[in-house]
């Protein structure tokens, strides 16, 4: 499709903005004569604005695309509206903030208006279950057929976005689809072609449709190869490799200078491990990053995000992040469709420690109901139950309880050494944990030794800013659930909110609570055995082969691998992933951390952290070893450890 143009009011001059490629695609020349006649010409308004949205050279652009096609979808032209929807959704306005309903209204309202662009983009976000929509490929495909018989010769657009709806059920359709759309001269479906044959494991296949689509303009086929696997990189000699190389190199900084945003990922991540012939430079990954950021890649937000919170010590100082900035980086991931936990955790975090006071509405309607589905309960067997304890001394303790309903608050006091409680009902920060939890009909509730000043004790500086109120809270306090209507105390149920509980608690009070030592677990008296009630007889779950055959509690492991005794020192243990099993027989997972380095593949580099554990079949592996250290898994990640305290196996064993 021609890059220079007429400005004209049908659809001629409008097929030119329906897809993110045609848009970018725009030469010079068109653009600037776009913006020449924007002040006077809707239309030429509406392409400016859409051109700005897409593309953001910087400054106040996303501002101006706002303006213009606010300007334009007033003054008749539909697509303005379909285009504006999207910046709404992902907050990317004046506003900053998300609005996912003015989204619904301006797609809505557009589409039953006759606009194209809102037609296609229902039905993409159909495809992929993006910008609220549900997920039905089903049903796009079957659209998207019915309305190709009738109208063989529409836009190739709907060709290639049939094939993606056909993929994974036809991929022989698919492909027809692709090269229909190829042989009436969209560039666009060459891309697609080839990550079809990559899909398939025809790299070499796909690799020539790509250099195809290169010939052709196809600006995303330029960057294809930097998607190659590390080890089919360095299968290749020496002087192999540096062509290689090169290839790649040229072909992403042409991607990325004619705006692709994807591309500003890939080379983030190719520097951030140093793969494909790129040096290992965290630094440097920070231009591209910040480009696709500009253009609204959710990829590169969320990468930002990682490297400034787990390298923060690497990096120069003009390139690390305070807690709330790495908040406020995540949350513009997650409005644009990153749902990890991860960045969902920090926005969390970030509301409950009230870093992100302009966003709190926002978080509270939207994002909290997120970081939630990402925090599953366990829904087979018994809810755990249980209070936490967190003492002067900074850390803190999960009691479990053995009732469901009103808490014993008799027995709980003698846990603690206190007479009595007097219990803080509200708080500034209480609330935001409540929110964050999205408890229902309760709310988090602080009790405190009501004898504290009396009897002297040590200042709680937890307990003392989750308060608020300018006054010490004295000795060792206990967070529980209060009804809303009645004020009865009740348990934490369910081990995944008690580790939701400890995040935002630990935000909240800017890291003061942490995990107890040995010491102080002896200090208190805490059993070392077990997690809550149901799980504390240790000897008895080796009476099941179902749960562990062969294992003899009294066996005893090698010298040189961490005593079984859990009140053992945490350590650090680092192995190659190739040593990882033998790593994790020579550890204690629930007190160790084993850091696992993964070779310079690019393979490794897209795959989850659950991708990993599965990959290299470490499951059975980390049960066993949490089993024979007194601990006990209550879920598919999450597990009790022999202090009673609810950790995430992930946190456990990590890669780097």
């Amino acid at each position: 499709m021609t890059t220079t143009f007429e400005i004209t009011h049908d659809r001629e001059f409008l097929q030119h903005f329906l897809t993110i490629w045609r848009t970018k695609s725009l030469s010079p020349e068109m653009v600037e004569k776009l913006k020449e006649n924007s002040k006077s010409d809707p239309y030429a308004a509406y392409g400016y604005g859409r051109w700005l949205s897409l593309v953001n050279p910087g400054g106040q652009c996303l501002k101006e695309a706002e303006d213009l096609l606010t300007k334009a979808g007033r003054d008749g032209v539909q697509d303005a509206n379909a285009a504006l929807a999207q910046m709404y959704f992902d907050g990317r306005i004046g506003a900053d903030k998300a609005m996912p309903e003015m989204h619904a209204f301006l797609m809505d309202s557009s589409y039953k208006a006759g606009s194209e662009l809102a037609q296609y983009d229902t039905l993409l976000n159909s495809l992929y279950g993006e910008y609220g929509y549900a997920k039905n490929p089903a049903l796009v495909a079957d659209i998207l057929q019915k309305h190709l018989e009738k109208n063989p010769a529409s836009d190739t657009i709907y060709y290639d976005l049939l094939g993606q709806a056909l993929e994974d059920t036809a991929s022989e359709e698919a492909e027809k689809c692709y090269k229909t759309g190829i042989e009436r001269g969209d560039a666009e479906s060459y891309y697609s072609l080839a990550l079809l044959y990559s899909k398939e494991g025809d790299w070499a296949r796909a690799c020539e449709v790509a250099d195809e689509g290169v010939r052709h303009g196809a600006v995303n086929c330029h960057r294809f190869k930097a998607g190659m696997e590390q080890h089919d990189f360095q299968a290749l000699s020496p002087e192999e490799q540096e062509a290689l190389h090169k290839e790649i190199a040229e072909g992403l900084d042409y991607a990325i200078a004619h705006h692709d945003r994807y591309a500003c990922f890939l080379k983030a991540v190719l520097l951030y491990y140093g793969y494909l012939g790129y040096p290992d430079d965290l630094a440097a990954a920070f231009a591209p990053l910040e480009r696709g950021m500009q253009m609204g890649n959710a990829n590169c937000f969320w990468l930002k995000a990682v490297i400034q919170h787990d390298h923060a010590d690497s990096l120069p100082p003009e390139l690390r992040a305070s807690a709330a900035d790495i908040a406020k980086t995540c949350l513009q991931a997650v409005r644009m469709g990153d749902r990890e936990a991860f960045t969902l955790e920090q926005v969390a975090r970030g509301y409950a420690s009230g870093e992100l006071p302009r966003y709190e509405d926002e978080i509270e309607k939207l994002w909290l109901k997120e970081y939630l589905k990402v925090n599953p309960e366990e829904e087979d067997g018994k809810d755990s139950l249980g209070v936490i304890a967190v003492y002067p001394q900074g850390f803190y303790y999960a009691m479990d309880v053995e009732e469901d309903g009103e808490l014993g608050l008799e027995g709980l006091a003698q846990k603690v050494e206190a007479r009595g409680f007097d219990v803080v009902h509200y708080s500034s920060l209480l609330t935001r944990i409540t929110n964050a939890l999205s408890l229902e009909g309760c709310h988090v509730a602080m009790l405190v030794d009501k004898d504290g000043y009396m009897k002297d004790l040590p200042d709680n500086m937890a307990g003392t800013l989750i308060y608020g109120q300018a006054q010490e809270i004295r000795g060792t306090v206990i967070f529980a659930l209060e009804d809303d209507k009645s004020y009865a105390l009740m348990p934490m149920k369910g081990l995944q909110r008690v580790y939701m509980f400890i995040q935002l608690l630990n935000a909240a009070t800017g890291g003061l609570v942490r995990l107890p030592s040995s010491e102080e677990l002896e200090s208190i008296g805490a059993e070392d055995a077990g997690g809550f009630e149901e799980y504390d007889d240790f000897e008895e779950k080796f009476d099941d082969p179902d749960i562990y055959d062969g294992y003899e509690p009294e066996q005893k492991i090698e010298e040189d691998m961490v005593s079984a005794d859990t009140s053992a020192e945490p350590r650090e243990l680092t192995v190659p992933m190739d040593q990882v099993l033998e790593g994790i027989a020579q550890c204690n997972l629930c007190v160790d951390t084993l850091f696992v380095t993964l070779p310079k593949d690019l393979r490794y580099g897209f795959m989850s952290t659950e991708e990993l554990f599965y990959d290299l079949e470490l499951m059975e592996a980390i049960e066993e070893n949490i089993e024979r250290h007194g601990g006990y898994m209550i879920d598919e990640w999450q597990y009790v450890d022999a202090r009673q305290v609810p950790m995430d196996i992930r946190s456990r064993v990590r890669f780097q």
